[in-house]
């Protein structure tokens, strides 16, 4: 009987934390909620659902928050909204389907859409509604889209994942194996110069660049940053659009 409730202890306990895989421990620190979730997904199809690059079998998703969301697109030809859109962080290109083709979805080469949002879906850990904007009207030359964490007349700050295809640490056996990581950088924007400047993923490095716009010190600090980077960056980007 000793052993049997031993046992049994154990397993409520392993399923404890299988459960826990989704939530964010205060005692880990921050984790960004899209690279989690992508995390997720992978550890739940495994290798069971792959896509071919190449050579490689690719585990994994290059999606954002999985292959569909609720949101909106805008072009200089039209804008849809409360559709269905993808953002493919490999391959850069936004996915959609609406009523006027339910059953494909139409794929936009990086630069065909302006503009998208995704509706914020408690489901997939989405809080708040997330605008990226394309590269080219924020002066970048980067095929790329941007996440628009916060904007003003004098500052801004943006995001910018990217997966890359990379080895599976896991695996000695399949050479053929991969899985997509996904990534991200922020980018500082000048609206007088419109041009994004990449700066290094440290709190040191952002501080540097903050605080030669303007001194940030109240609100950027170092557990600030630790905590929860994103909110760090957007009250640090207020504070210098309210002077």
């Amino acid at each position: 009987m000793k052993y049997l409730i031993l046992a049994i202890s154990s397993l409520l306990s392993i399923n404890y934390s299988i459960a826990q895989l989704g939530t964010i421990s205060p005692t880990v620190g921050w984790v960004d909620p899209v690279l989690n979730h992508n995390r997720l997904l992978r550890e739940q199809t495994g290798e069971g659902m792959f896509k071919m690059i190449g050579p490689y079998r690719v585990i994994g998703t290059s999606y954002l928050f999985g292959e569909r969301n609720k949101g909106n697109i805008y072009s200089t030809e039209a804008t849809a909204v409360n559709i269905q859109v993808g953002y493919n962080t490999y391959s850069q290109e936004v996915e959609f389907i609406s009523p006027s083709n339910p059953g494909m979805p139409l794929v936009k080469s990086p630069g065909e859409v302006d503009s998208f949002v995704f509706l914020a879906n408690q489901a997939v850990g989405l809080s708040s509604d997330m605008r990226f904007v394309y590269g080219k009207h924020l002066g970048s030359s980067e095929k790329a889209y941007f996440q628009e964490l916060s904007t003003g007349p004098k500052a801004g700050v943006y995001k910018r994942y990217k997966a890359d295809v990379a080895y599976v640490s896991s695996n000695y056996v399949q050479s053929e194996l991969r899985q997509f990581e996904l990534l991200y950088d922020y980018f500082v924007y000048n609206p007088a110069t419109r041009s994004l400047k990449k700066v290094k993923n440290s709190y040191n490095s952002l501080q540097k660049e903050l605080n030669a716009i303007s001194d940030v010190s109240a609100v950027f600090t170092s557990s600030a940053f630790s905590e929860n980077p994103d909110l760090a960056l957007k009250n640090a980007i207020l504070l210098i659009n309210q002077k």
